[in-house]
């Protein structure tokens, strides 16, 4: 099978398309230090990050049992939903707020759903070191993600 690679390049695009194409209308921060998020915070979901982008460059994907297959399903739910908020953002004129919007009762999609699509990952390429980025960047990632849509939708 193909190499891990694919998995980073499947969740990496649309995060370089936010990049050329920032949102708009970004509220201000306030400021002060309550604005502000804990930096062993940042910090953690920084590591996770890279780990989840940069683990899977090593390995092969290998499916060879049902619990592979249910976690390969698993990734593809958790990435069409991931491509479905993604999709919403650009739709919606890159609205910094879309980014954060429940969709399908999920909350933060964009933020949870790539967390369970590298543990799920995690399995399909036999890497305790990614399921650990993915523990590690969806405690972090989901937190601060769920904080930023509290401030905005408040």
């Amino acid at each position: 099978m193909p190499g891990g690679w694919m998995i980073t390049l499947a969740a990496l695009w649309p995060n370089l398309l936010w990049m050329l194409f920032p949102p708009r209308g970004m509220p201000d921060s306030g400021g002060g230090a309550e604005a502000r998020s804990p930096r062993l915070l940042e910090t953690m979901e920084q590591i996770g990050r890279m780990g989840v982008f940069v683990v899977p460059l090593f390995y092969r994907v290998e499916i060879s049992g049902p619990l592979e297959r249910i976690c390969a399903g698993v990734m593809a739910l958790a990435l069409t939903i991931y491509y479905v908020g993604w999709a919403r953002y650009f739709l919606r004129g890159r609205s910094h707020p879309s980014l954060y919007q429940a969709l399908i009762k999920i909350p933060v999609p964009l933020a949870v759903s790539p967390v369970i699509y590298f543990a799920a990952a995690s399995v399909v390429l036999h890497s305790a070191v990614l399921a650990a980025m993915a523990g590690l960047f969806g405690a972090s990632h989901i937190y601060l993600s769920y904080q930023e849509a509290r401030r905005i939708h408040t």
